[in-house]
């Protein structure tokens, strides 16, 4: 018992250490990242319509509208853990693959709100940027 609270403490101290992560040069390539995993149902512009959309029972949403259906704001949080298979809720098809084991990757620090940061795989934060970058406006 004691030793987990000296890891948690640890963690948090660490993780107060650690600068807000800007969008970097480090990252696994986005846009690769997204072909690779993504296009193929949600369609090269991410808008649902990729060639493996008209095969599923439910079609893909547009991906470049996640902001403009969560008030103009970009709802990195809920991608990044849909993406990892964390966040299924009953609006889920079961066609969207969770992609936590096959994106793992280094841990980077990103930025869940009210300045707090978790380890985060850099595949899925790659994705999530590259996402937020397609947004309409």
């Amino acid at each position: 018992m004691q030793k987990t609270w000296f890891l948690m403490i640890i963690g948090i101290g660490l993780g107060a250490c650690v600068q807000s992560r800007e969008p970097s040069a480090d990252l696994p390539d986005s846009k690769r990242l997204f072909a690779e995993n993504c296009v193929a149902c949600h369609g090269r512009k991410g808008q649902g319509d990729g060639k493996m959309a008209q095969h599923l029972f439910m079609p893909p949403p547009d991906l470049t509208a996640l902001s403009a259906n969560n008030g103009g704001v970009f709802p990195r949080n809920y991608v990044v853990s849909t993406m990892d298979g964390f966040a299924r809720g009953e609006h889920f098809s079961g066609a969207m693959p969770e992609f936590g084991d096959k994106l793992k990757g280094r841990m980077v620090i990103m930025q869940t709100g009210e300045g707090v940061g978790t380890p985060t795989p850099a595949p899925l934060v790659a994705l999530a940027d590259y996402l937020e970058s397609i947004q309409i406006k």
